[in-house]
């Protein structure tokens, strides 16, 4: 709960109420509701209106490494009574800033961290404006549940963080590079980048001849390095297959979907390299 002084000795008592968050499809992201509970601590026979917004940060734990999702706005003036009643802040948040939000989440709870603006709007007062701060959790499965409302069905996505030693700096520009070009629908050009972004990696896995040890086993007697390295052959030899013009790849036409699995799995194991390092 938090308080906020309006004068006159009264105050404004703030806090979630049950079912906090709410989402809703959009277009190019979700709709984002949060019921609050408003009470105050003085009775009056003409209560005062409030104009009340709020931004929204979010963060992994209370406080640290506080993003910012989106601001809300209620639809309607306020009017406290002393027994706390429910209102909606409304707000629109995209579909990456949802995104990024989950990558931050990394499983757990979010903290949601609100900035409230409450107005005055009556007379002789005029627009006096007060702040105050509301942080609480939102559980990991009530924020799985909203999220499933609004995109459970339309795409499945992992953020893959990208290495920000200098080694790997070229290959995470190709790699932007390559994200570019198949916005643009250059498929073929962007699986060269990629494939440009892949070398230091399959240089890594043929390092020691782990990648050709590998090749000469079955396959459920590879390690776990060794499996990777497989893999690693596999997606160049994948990506080498829109660069050249032979015999048998001349007639190669990937689709955007592949092109994406293939850029996801480049940007996935050039991470896995850069964490072991």
């Amino acid at each position: 709960m938090t308080t906020i002084d309006v004068g006159n000795g009264d105050r404004l008592d703030f806090e979630p109420a049950r079912d906090t968050l709410r989402m809703t499809p959009g277009i190019g992201g979700a709709g984002i509701e949060l019921q609050l509970k408003v009470g105050r601590t003085t009775d009056s026979a003409n209560p005062p209106r409030y104009r009340i917004d709020a931004v929204l940060d979010i963060s992994r734990r209370s406080q640290q490494g506080r993003r910012r999702l989106c601001r809300l706005q209620t639809g309607h003036l306020i009017t406290p009574a002393v027994r706390a009643t429910s209102f909606s802040l409304h707000g629109f948040a995209s579909d990456e800033q949802l995104r990024v939000a989950e990558e931050l989440r990394a499983g757990g709870e979010l903290w949601f961290n609100l900035t409230l603006d409450v107005w005055t709007v009556e007379e002789p007062a005029g627009l006096i404006g007060y702040t105050g701060y509301l942080d609480f959790p939102v559980t990991a499965g009530e924020w799985c549940t909203q999220l499933e409302r609004v995109d459970g069905a339309s795409l499945v996505e992992v953020l893959v963080p990208m290495p920000t030693v200098a080694e790997y700096a070229g290959a995470v520009h190709r790699l932007q590079q390559a994200r570019a070009l198949l916005r643009d629908n250059q498929i073929d050009a962007a699986l060269g980048e990629a494939r440009k972004a892949l070398e230091p990696v399959l240089e890594a896995a043929r390092d020691g001849g782990l990648a050709k040890g590998a090749q000469n086993k079955l396959p459920r007697e590879r390690t776990l390095a060794e499996r990777f390295a497989v893999q690693v052959e596999a997606t160049f030899s994948l990506l080498s297959g829109a660069a050249h013009d032979d015999e048998v790849t001349k007639d190669f036409r990937y689709t955007r979907a592949e092109a994406l699995a293939l850029l996801a799995t480049t940007a996935g194991l050039l991470n896995r390299l850069a964490t072991q390092v």
